[in-house]
């Protein structure tokens, strides 16, 4: 059960992935979004610098997505596009693993792929790697899961969520699978259609240690409307 706001709050990525979103929404977005205290706000290459001064000095983390949403770079982009993003000064990288392979069940290419982006993303940062589950069946998405995390992914991450590309919801069924063949160290991102508090406790009771949303605000809103009606928090 999650017990505090910081909690909550430390348990999601606030997300802007709006194509075409202006410099002046992205910096909107992430001033609103400063006195929640996410884990880290996530937005694409481009908005990297609008939002590194904005968040410099506060609790907030920063992760770019690379390669979003199809996957379909080069390893060697990707970890150029990684480096670079490192080198500016975000904590996080997203990277969408190219989904063909793994639908193909090329492990030892995803594996390769990823430990690739890894060497670009020295420890400490972090390297979610994002493998698309609604689009592989259950047994290959837990194979794929698994290759990602040999190749050095810090956590794993069911889906780029991206509404244009028709792809549905996370599923709690989705996070079961992946925290069933994956090491206890490694994180599970849930993400792709949580717009709710009820739906990120069904992902976090399934085993997600991080939840990707566009909606954070409203979800901490609602937990404090709950809290506001029954102290308890039931």
């Amino acid at each position: 059960m999650i017990g505090t706001e910081e909690e909550l709050a430390g348990l999601i990525d606030q997300t802007n992935l709006e194509m075409g979103a202006s410099a002046q929404e992205i910096a909107a977005f992430c001033e609103r979004s400063v006195p929640f205290a996410f884990r880290a706000l996530c937005l694409l290459p481009d908005q990297v610098e609008v939002a590194l001064p904005i968040l410099r000095g506060t609790s907030t983390g920063l992760a770019a997505c690379v390669s979003f949403p199809l996957g379909l770079d080069t390893r060697e982009v990707k970890a150029h596009e990684a480096g670079e993003l490192c080198d500016l000064g975000v904590d996080e990288i997203d990277m969408v693993v190219h989904t063909g392979r793994a639908r193909e069940g090329d492990l030892a290419w995803v594996e390769r792929e990823v430990a690739t982006v890894r060497r670009a993303v020295a420890h400490p940062l972090l390297l979610k790697v994002i493998i698309e589950v609604p689009v592989l069946p259950a047994d290959l998405a837990g194979l794929v899961g698994v290759a990602a995390e040999a190749g050095g992914a810090d956590l794993i991450k069911t889906s780029t969520g991206y509404k244009l590309l028709g792809i549905r919801p996370t599923r709690a069924g989705d996070v079961r699978l992946l925290r069933s063949r994956l090491a206890p160290s490694t994180g599970i991102k849930a993400a792709g259609g949580i717009r709710a508090l009820g739906q990120l406790e069904e992902m976090v009771a399934a085993g997600a240690t991080r939840i990707g949303a566009s909606r954070g605000i409203e979800i901490v809103e609602e937990w404090r409307s709950r809290r506001a009606g029954d102290p308890s928090g039931r």
